[in-house]
């Protein structure tokens, strides 16, 4: 995975995977990062980063 954070706090990362044997593009994004909150969000490409499909999300909420 290479990418990074830009000045808003929005963090995109991307790398080349397989799945069910087929190459795939993944993105990582982590968004709304706060003191106590982030979402994080997995996105697949088998058209080599043309289109994206969500698969995965998860919202983080720190505990006191």
């Amino acid at each position: 995975m290479t990418g990074r954070f830009d000045g808003d706090g929005r963090g995109v990362f991307e790398g080349d995977d397989t799945h069910d044997g087929k190459d795939v593009r993944v993105r990582f994004v982590w968004s709304g990062i706060s003191a106590t909150t982030a979402h994080w969000e997995q996105f697949f490409s088998a058209a080599g980063g043309g289109t994206w499909l969500s698969n995965w999300t998860m919202a983080f909420t720190r505990h006191p």
